[in-house]
């Protein structure tokens, strides 16, 4: 099958990952730059080897780089100031105009386990392919140190960065499991089995110099790849070990590498790179049109009665089941999602301190959503004239006089009056979605482009929300997909490229019951066309404890397989499944993570468990890396099998460039196309997602907002 040249991965990478560049080419060229720079197989490194150096924190890069016998194509994220995760596709083709004779995917890791300080080096460990193809598999160990205008590096390497076989595998003393033989090629997956392992190891090191000239390096290093597999493969000449290049970097979102392995052997790689972090944020606020309500510190209003509605002036925030009795002001306040809640929430307080009468003191107000509240916030009426009358007070003043209160238990009715609904067309979500795949070993890169528009309905006799969204398909390169892997007999999600030559279909379209018991314990019940590929019946519970760092749920889904081949995909092919998870959350506050785990069957009726790693930030961008591993294979067109299902998704906000809805957004997944193991429903109302404007970390991360006027 004809495999994607070299031109094709850096047109497609370029253009899926182009947003994220051109933001952050808006930055300031390097005045004197010591920043590391990439190896040739992706990770910050020399030429050749890597070294121990981290990325700033959010920072997502892609990358495509030559080096005689391949070409390594790479999407890369620091998900966290001491992780590192990769997506690599490496092609085996001697000119980069040439078609790959093979395709070698993999997953790679760099975890920092040490800073460097005055005296000690920086110490990192990676795995390369540390799931994926074993042809590329190795482990190092790499210790960093920099000494003016130096950078030194020195490491010891297993597998692929161990082949020169330099010294005895020291960790044979600890377990007999290290010393035993490694096989450097196969068609079986890389896997935690073979890390570390090999009767031997290399040494690898070298030095970067950074020059007087801005963003220009030199580096020199020396290997530890042999190149064993190649040789066994075809006639390969090797290089000699020793490596020279010049790095370049002429803007913070662009790298640049040229140089040379030995005497005969030519080197080269593009960079594109930016931090998630500084994405504009979400939202600018409601709008330049909207006159925003001010603070009456005079207190002349009068206090509203307890059976009366509030509807902040001119601003689309929707205040109900008001309570006043002369000293405290009670209301329920309905959020936007696209707003931080501590933003409405000193919004809210403004509007109701204006119609509390003059002796009320506290405000409480309970945030709600789609049905589900979350506690009740205690603000104090005084605390807000300080700041914004007098310029006494501040947001960290009102959060030390705030009270949350998760114990009570509330019910309020859904409203549905009209104008509601009218804005919630207008906060539909519009959503770009451009997903890619470096993880593919009878495909180059493959890609597909779409645009979705969701929003949420009237809701039904008071009870059911409702959900609806369209998909249009712009573009896609799936026709050939299973050309070689053969169509299976009752697909999952491997009749992908079906569902992609639909031009327009219905996303989903779906009824859906939420309920908070506490605002700690919520749930849900969904019926109807739920995603793309599948409708069906389902729920979900989640207990979400407010000062806590970890959250625990269940869901379970009836599925019906959506038939691709009739209009708007409304049909069903009549095969159903049963699946459901159980989930895990807890965050990680030292780097600023939130860990997910989930256990339960798959919609192939496999059984296995899911890691994910999120980042949020500030901005509202959303980073996700994920790793999935079920009892059920996938069996590639080269013979071997994978068990694993892995991927990094990547969530921009867009509400605030000018021209863009509020609620628009890029996602930007990297993760394989048309898996059938591993595969779980996308919920199209997770209960975790829909409770994080209720949570303890957003209010800590947004509380600034609350005394935002602009």
């Amino acid at each position: 099958m004809r495999m994607f040249g070299f031109r094709l991965r850096v047109v497609i990478i370029g253009i899926a990952s182009l947003p994220l560049f051109v933001t952050a080419g808006r930055l300031p060229v390097y005045a004197q730059s010591f920043d590391a720079s990439p190896s040739i197989a992706g990770p910050l490194g020399l030429n050749t080897v890597p070294s121990a150096r981290m990325d700033e924190d959010g920072m997502l890069r892609a990358s495509v780089s030559t080096l005689d016998p391949y070409v390594h194509s790479t999407l890369g994220v620091q998900l966290a100031p001491p992780l590192y995760i990769a997506l690599r596709q490496s092609a085996e083709t001697s000119d980069i105009n040439d078609n790959a004779r093979r395709l070698y995917p993999g997953v790679d890791l760099k975890l920092r386990l040490i800073e460097e300080g005055r005296a000690r080096p920086a110490i990192a460990l990676g795995l390369q392919s540390a799931v994926g193809h074993k042809r590329m598999a190795g482990e190092y160990l790499a210790l960093s140190k920099r000494y003016k205008a130096f950078d030194f590096t020195g490491g010891i390497g297993w597998g692929r960065y161990g082949s020169a076989a330099h010294l005895d595998n020291p960790l044979k003393s600890l377990h007999s499991h290290f010393g035993q033989d490694r096989p450097l090629d196969g068609e079986n997956p890389s896997g935690p089995a073979l890390w570390f392992t090999g009767e031997k190891i290399g040494l690898f090191g070298g030095v970067e110099y950074f020059t007087p000239f801005e963003g220009l390096s030199f580096k020199l290093d020396i290997g530890a790849d042999r190149y064993e597999a190649e040789k066994a493969a075809f006639a390969y000449n090797v290089p000699a070990p020793w490596a020279v290049g010049l790095n370049y970097s002429p803007a913070r979102w662009m790298d640049i590498s040229v140089g040379a392995q030995g005497t005969d052997k030519i080197m080269g790689r593009l960079s594109l790179q930016g931090l998630a972090g500084h994405w504009r944020d979400k939202a600018a606020g409601y709008g330049d049109g909207f006159e925003r309500a001010k603070l009456n510190p005079a207190r002349t209003g009068t206090a509203q009665p307890s059976r009366a509605a509030l509807s902040a002036d001119k601003e689309f925030i929707i205040l109900s089941d008001v309570q006043t009795d002369g000293l405290d002001m009670h209301a329920s306040m309905k959020l936007r999602p696209v707003l931080s809640t501590p933003y409405q929430l000193g919004r809210a307080a403004i509007h109701m301190a204006n119609h509390a009468g003059p002796s009320a003191e506290s405000l409480k107000i309970t945030p709600t959503l789609m049905g589900l509240y979350g506690p009740s916030v205690l603000l104090m009426r005084r605390d807000f004239e300080r700041a914004l009358t007098r310029k006494q007070g501040s947001a960290e003043e009102i959060w030390h006089n705030a009270e949350f209160d998760a114990s009570s238990r509330k019910l309020f009715h859904k409203q549905n009056r009209f104008f509601e609904f009218w804005n919630e067309i207008f906060d539909s979500q519009w959503t770009l979605d451009q997903q890619i795949s470096l993880s593919e070993e009878d495909h180059g890169v493959l890609s597909r482009t779409a645009l979705l528009a969701e929003a949420k309905g009237p809701s039904l006799f008071g009870l059911l929300d409702t959900g609806y969204g369209l998909r249009w398909n712009a573009a896609h390169n799936l026709k050939g997909i299973n050309a070689v892997r053969g169509r299976a007999e009752h697909p999952v999600r491997s009749d992908i490229d079906l569902f992609a030559a639909r031009g327009l279909a219905v996303e989903n379209l779906y009824s859906a019951f939420t309920h908070s018991f506490t605002p700690e314990l919520h749930m849900s019940l969904i019926g109807g066309y739920l995603e793309e590929m599948y409708g069906g019946l389902g729920g979900e519970v989640l207990y979400r404890p407010f000062r806590k760092r970890f959250a625990l749920g269940a869901e379970s889904w009836i599925t019906l397989k959506r038939n691709p081949l009739v209009p708007l995909n409304m049909g069903f092919t009549g095969e159903g499944a049963l699946s459901g998870h159980v989930n895990a959350w807890y965050d990680l506050p030292s780097v600023d993570l939130t860990l997910k785990g989930s256990v339960g069957r798959y919609l192939a009726e496999d059984v296995g468990a899911s890691l994910a790693l999120q980042k949020r930030f500030r901005n509202g961008a959303l980073l996700e890396g994920l790793v999935t591993f079920t009892d059920k294979s996938d069996i590639d067109p080269f013979g071997g099998v994978t068990q694993s299902w892995n991927g990094l998704r990547l969530t921009l906000p867009l509400g605030g460039y000018a021209y863009a809805p509020e609620n628009a957004q890029i996602r930007l997944r990297a993760e394989p196309f048309g898996r059938d193991s591993g595969q779980r429903l996308d919920n199209p109302l997770s209960l975790y997602e829909l409770t994080e404007p209720f949570s303890y970390s957003h209010m800590v991360r947004y509380w600034d907002d609350i005394l935002m006027q602009d």
